[in-house]
């Protein structure tokens, strides 16, 4: 398998992943609560299966990463808990582009606290992204273009945010142990926080009636307990094969594979999502999407 194949195959299945949790959130769980919890849940055997398999065969590579790793998977655990909320109030291809501003701000983060440069082209690449997050969430209403939901829009912005911190932290434990023994921490820490921070006693009748919901479970368990867990070998398995500026700035495309599959599934032979189908509203998603991840590629390849 080459890097692009594997980089490919993690892009689309990423994009999967995000339409069936969008499903997830808005109609088959009673509230984004339930589901966090049972997301959390879900990640208690990736994580067993991890540490009895997976680590032992690869070991540690040193424990000094494993605060590190934590600390990564607490802030996922915080910036999905946010995205979550987000998609479950917002358009799935309006969601996922503002996810992608997560790379613009580790950039800045590096740039700020590492001492990293940045050249003039990654610069002005940093404004379109966020110029193309911006107009990703506008709207037309009585003739006026505005943000018409700017509570999710913040969510979002912030969950962004969370996750550009996770993603220097990360890079701070890979320098410490191996990305496999990373991912089993992870999922303890991600697991654990994201029940923390959504769990309360009277999620307890949900729980119980969706852990009933065949439907339900089913799809939960191959989008996050398949679909994901695969995805992400793939990125591993990419950046093992090949540039990681290059595998980057493939898998960076992946709000145009959420795009393409939301209109599909909004189309009256399918109309699993129901998002506005009109011309004018997919070309500004369409133009939105493309400048940020054309400013998301010229940040990886620079």
């Amino acid at each position: 398998m080459t890097w692009a194949a594997a980089a490919l195959i993690s892009t689309a299945l990423f994009a999967i992943v995000t339409i069936l949790d969008k499903r997830l959130v808005a109609h088959l769980f009673p509230g984004v609560a339930s589901f966090n919890v049972a997301f959390g849940l879900l990640q208690i055997p990736i994580a067993i299966m991890f540490f009895a398999v997976v680590i032992p065969t690869t070991g540690f590579d040193g424990g000094s990463g494993i605060p590190w790793a934590l600390a990564t998977g607490l802030l996922w655990a915080v910036g999905l808990f946010l995205f979550f909320h987000g998609l479950r109030l917002e358009e799935v291809s309006r969601a996922t582009p503002m996810q992608m501003l997560a790379p613009v701000w580790a950039s800045v983060i590096a740039v700020t606290f590492l001492g990293e440069e940045l050249s003039w082209t990654q610069w002005a690449a940093i404004l379109v992204v966020v110029a193309g997050g911006i107009a990703v969430n506008i709207r037309l209403e009585m003739g006026w273009f505005r943000i018409a939901r700017g509570r999710a829009f913040l969510i979002l912005l912030a969950a962004s945010v969370v996750l550009a911190v996770a993603f220097v932290l990360s890079k701070e434990a890979t320098e410490r142990m191996n990305v496999w023994a990373i991912q089993g921490f992870r999922a303890v820490s991600m697991g654990a926080g994201i029940v923390v921070l959504s769990w309360r006693p009277s999620l307890n009748v949900e729980l119980r009636t969706v852990a009933r919901d065949v439907k339900a479970m089913g799809v939960l368990f191959i989008a996050e307990g398949i679909a994901a867990p695969i995805a992400g070998l793939m990125f591993v398995i990419a950046v093992s094969l090949g540039p990681v500026s290059l595998v980057s700035t493939t898998t960076a495309a992946r709000p145009l594979f959420v795009l393409a599959l939301s209109a599909l599934l909004s189309t009256p032979a399918w109309n699993l999502l129901n998002e506005p189908l009109d011309r004018r509203t997919l070309g500004l998603k369409l133009v939105s999407t493309v400048m940020i991840v054309g400013g998301v590629a010229v940040l990886s390849l620079g």
